[in-house]
């Protein structure tokens, strides 16, 4: 299968996935989607891939992913549970680093097949986590502010696209540009981590575009959900 075809089916896994989550879940499955999607989103970043003719990193969806399931915290639970939820992302990516950074501190044995290419992925993890931290945490604090403050404006569920669409068009902007230049500046060429930055930006996008009626599917079981 052709990578646009399997774009497509990541994006229909991936939002899927967070919806039954917290169906089965409530608050607590987003939480937890949250913590596996930030890890998950930061390995995955570590691959580029060719899809529309265009070099991209993979990860985008998740990423987008673990945007709405924090605007649908923060709508339905309010802006503390928000907040709670993006440090609670925080700390997955902290435990990740610290322990697989330990993992590839043991001198493998003879017989092992793992070592080599787990410092492929995971030598390359500490930066771009740290890339990612900074992104997340600053990208995530302004979706959640400005979440609120269209939410003061905006405030009935016919307008959640209205609060979704706004915060993260302007909070998606900021975190990749973050993240782009931490993780990818002076490993790849100049001209590659912008074109990785446009990109990762309009796929989050139109991700963003894409996945919002799941985010209304999600928040018509709010009442049956803790």
């Amino acid at each position: 299968m052709t990578n646009e075809l399997w774009a497509v089916i990541a994006f229909i896994a991936t939002f899927t996935l967070l919806v039954l989550m917290y169906r089965l879940y409530g608050k607590n499955g987003l939480f937890v989607w949250v913590a596996i999607g930030t890890v998950i989103a930061n390995i995955q970043v570590t691959k580029t891939v060719e899809i529309f003719g265009i070099t991209a990193t993979l990860g985008n969806v998740l990423f987008a992913s673990i945007y709405l399931a924090t605007d649908i915290l923060n709508d339905i639970y309010g802006r503390e549970t928000a907040k709670k939820a993006v440090w609670l992302g925080f700390a997955s990516v902290i435990v990740m680093v610290v322990l697989m950074s330990i993992s590839l501190a043991f001198a493998p044995a003879e017989s092992d097949i793992a070592q080599d290419s787990m410092k492929t992925l995971f030598g390359l993890v500490p930066r771009i986590a740290i890339g990612s931290i900074i992104a997340y945490i600053i990208g995530q604090y302004i979706d959640v502010y400005i979440f609120n403050w269209i939410k003061k404006r905006f405030s009935s569920d016919r307008t959640f696209y209205i609060r979704a669409y706004g915060s993260t068009t302007v909070s998606s902007l900021i975190d990749t540009a973050l993240f782009s230049l931490i993780a990818f500046y002076g490993i790849m060429p100049n001209a590659v981590v912008i074109e990785i930055f446009i990109t990762t930006y309009l796929f989050k996008l139109i991700t963003t575009l894409l996945n919002v009626p799941f985010g209304y599917i999600a928040k018509s079981f709010a009442k049956d959900v803790d």
